[in-house]
């Protein structure tokens, strides 16, 4: 018997933007339900790419976890030269800001915790992703970066055109951003999380340089990392394959564990 997915409810989580949205695919009101949230990517900047980037991946899981909730979240988006009148002017710390209130706002209203749910974050996302690491409670149990920039100097150092947009959605003061996300990442000795980070050798956009940095840096902090490089796919295109549904999944198949070992 085929599940019939719900499709997700569009709600605002802030009254600053329309950005200020997210998808909801509310199914359990169980408290101890396990959660997936999904931040897109896009340079901080890219219109194109919104919050329905974590339909593929989320839909995928919930056919295989019809009780599991979720969300993918949208955030205020920073100048691009291609499209000069879409009205995005944000600036950091915009986007982190309202990443940070969006879970707020599912902590808050929909009771989502921290110990039940996996963050995921794709290529910019993923930045954020550990930007809120640590910050006001909102990280999760797991957090899972895919084809993600993890250090801006690194970033512009290896790809010199890069500091264009990374200038535009940061400002002149990028270079200390890096600083601020070290001083918040969680250590794994005081409770920080399970990390996983997924990478493809076919994307065209981002070398293993910021994946295999990263590595090294929580592991000297103590987490727990996992480093996938063998799935398939072009920088977006990873994003609908089934490893990357098989990474989660293991991650919440972990989690479920660890619950019941604690009972």
């Amino acid at each position: 018997m085929t599940t019939t997915l719900k499709p997700p409810q569009e709600l605002p989580y802030g009254s600053a933007h329309p950005l200020q949205s997210l998808d909801l695919y509310h199914q359990n009101l169980d408290p101890n339900t396990y959660w997936v949230i999904f931040i897109h990517g896009g340079a901080w900047r890219d219109p194109k790419m919104t919050k329905s980037s974590g339909h593929p991946l989320i839909c995928s899981l919930l056919s295989k976890y019809p009780h599991l909730n979720a969300a993918s979240i949208n955030y205020r988006l920073s100048p691009h030269p291609c499209y000069p009148s879409n009205g995005n002017v944000a600036r950091h710390p915009n986007h982190i800001d309202d990443v940070r209130l969006a879970l707020s706002f599912l902590q808050e209203r929909y009771s989502m915790k921290r110990e039940k749910s996996v963050l995921v974050g794709h290529s910019a996302g993923a930045y954020m992703a550990f930007q809120i690491d640590a910050g006001c409670g909102a990280a999760a149990a797991a957090v899972v970066g895919v084809e993600g920039v993890y250090h801006l100097g690194k970033l512009v150092e290896e790809y010199a055109d890069y500091e264009e947009f990374v200038g535009g959605a940061f400002g002149e003061g990028w270079k200390g951003v890096d600083e601020e996300v070290l001083v918040e990442v969680e250590d794994g000795r005081d409770g920080g999380g399970r990390v996983v980070l997924v990478h493809s050798s076919q994307d065209g956009l981002l070398s293993f340089g910021q994946s295999k940095y990263w590595a090294g840096v929580l592991r000297g902090r103590g987490r727990v990392v996992r480093e996938v490089y063998d799935v398939v796919g072009n920088h977006n295109e990873v994003l609908e394959g089934a490893e990357l549904v098989e990474v989660v999944e293991e991650e919440l198949k972990g989690l479920e564990v660890e619950a019941g070992k604690g009972n």
